[in-house]
């Protein structure tokens, strides 16, 4: 089952990986790659309440801050049911800072309910490191 959610989730998000490495801005290829990877995998966890991807994708003190949900054994089941039918849109990847990068993400979880997120990750220290950046801050847009 967890592949099938997988295998769904990444058909939904792969037709908007291309146009988002197309509006990166001040990022080598490799890294918007890095950084668009990280957000799909993200947002395929959220979708199929995948906590232990979670907890691997975030870092600094948003992790901090999401690990007592994360840690409630009934909080991947509320994601999963609040994010199958969501799609994810990344609208751009830029560098804010060396080592940052900032993504600017649409959620629509219906054609009337739309939120715009804006996502700070940070590289890893480790070169070795199994994901290249955490995300360390989320933040809601005004329209």
């Amino acid at each position: 089952m967890k592949h099938f959610i997988f295998y769904m989730a990444t058909l939904l998000i792969l037709p908007f990986a291309a146009s988002a490495l197309a509006q990166s801005e001040n990022l080598s290829p490799y890294d918007s790659t890095q950084a668009d990877a990280v957000m799909n995998q993200y947002f395929t966890a959220l979708a199929g309440g995948d906590v232990a991807t979670l907890k691997t994708l975030l870092g600094g003190r948003l992790k901090a801050k999401r690990t007592p949900l994360l840690n409630n054994p009934e909080y991947a089941g509320y994601l999963a049911t609040t994010h199958v039918n969501a799609s994810f849109q990344i609208l751009g990847i830029h560098s804010t800072a060396p080592n940052t990068v900032s993504v600017d993400v649409l959620v629509s979880f219906s054609q009337d309910e739309t939120i715009r997120k804006t996502y700070t990750l940070k590289r890893n220290a480790s070169s070795t490191a199994a994901v290249p950046y955490r995300i360390v801050s989320e933040a809601a847009v005004a329209d």
